[in-house]
Parts: C-alpha cells; structure tokens; sequence
C-alpha cells in the first residue's frame, strides 16, 4: 500500500496536494508527509511555521492513538494479532464451557415442580383472567402474564435455559467486541509502525 501511494502522490495536482494539508487531521501521517515532501520538491513548500503546526498537531494525534494502544483490554492478551486472536478464542471457550457446564449442572438437579394440589392453576382459569381485565384493563392483564413469564424464566429448569441463552449471548458479545478490537488494535499498530 505503501509504494502504490508513493507512486500516486507525484501524480497529483497542487490543489490536491494542499487540500492534504489543509485537511490534515482527516488523513494518515504517512500521507501528509509525503504531500510536504512533494510539495517542497515542487517548490511549494508551506511556511516552516505552518509545517511545525502541521507535524506538531500529527504528533500529538500519534500520541494519542499509542495511548489507546495502552489503554485497551486487548494489549494484554498478547504482542500480535494471530496471539490475541487465539487467547479471545480460548476466553470464549471459556465462557461457554463454564456457562453451559453450569446451565447443565442446574437442568440435572433442579427438582420439577409440583403441581398446585388444586390440580389447576388459579391464574389460568377464565375467571380470574376475566376479573383482572375488567379491573385493571387489557394491560394489566398483558402485565401479568408478562410478570408470570419472567418469573418462569428463574425457576427450576427454566433457570438452565435462561442461563445457557444467557451464556451464548456473553460468549458472543465477548467474540465479537473482542474481535473487532483486537483487529483495530492491529491496524492501529500498523499504522504507528509505519507512521
């Protein structure tokens, strides 16, 4: 990528090559200094305080993205991308080992529910259902067997299922952020590197 923007940059018109510098903040540093180096070929050449302004503004941008670089949960996960990316696969395995084994471990001991010794449950008959939407409306109505529903949701085997469903979403999250940082991080250092 390099050698073909240094073959590109003499192709390009003055206007074009001042719009690098009138806009430095947009483009990489390797970039602007390459427009002040043809452009001092051509002559062109920016006063030695605007170039200080220039390098200083880029230099303290730099600075900023390799304490970024620091500052990432990423960093210490290893020193390069391949690394980072096996350890971020070995965490979500992690998760996902220990999240299912435990979602697993509830499915197996949690005891059934007893049955109402009723033989029915209250709130399910016609009656009851009736009575709260004449008081409390269609809403109060879609409220409660919303409230009955979450409440299922951590209980007995349920609670293996809320757990497991929950574990999947963790693992995933953790993947895809961890991912996703760990390839900018890269690319980050790369143009640190270069720059």
């Amino acid at each position: 990528m390099a050698a073909t923007f240094q073959t590109r940059i003499p192709a390009l018109s003055d206007a074009e090559l001042l719009q690098y510098l009138e806009h430095f903040q947009d483009y990489r540093s390797e970039a602007v200094e390459a427009a002040l180096a043809e452009l001092e070929r051509r002559g062109l050449d920016p006063s030695g305080q605007e170039r200080a302004r220039i390098r200083e503004a880029l230099g303290q941008r730099d600075a900023a993205t390799r304490a970024q670089l620091n500052r990432s949960f990423v960093t210490g996960l290893g020193g390069t991308l391949e690394t980072r990316l096996a350890r971020i696969r070995l965490i979500t395995g992690g998760i996902l080992a220990g999240g299912l084994g435990t979602a697993l471990a509830i499915y197996v001991t949690a005891v059934p529910g007893g049955g109402n010794p009723l033989g029915f449950e209250p709130e399910d008959s016609k009656k009851y259902l009736h009575d709260v939407e004449v008081i409390g409306g269609k809403v109060n109505l879609l409220a409660s067997q919303i409230r009955g529903a979450w409440n299922g949701l951590w209980q007995g085997r349920n609670l293996a299922f809320t757990v497991g469903g929950l574990t999947l979403l963790l693992a995933l999250a953790f993947w895809f952020v961890a991912t996703r940082r760990a390839r900018d991080l890269a690319a980050l250092e790369e143009d640190t590197i270069r720059g």
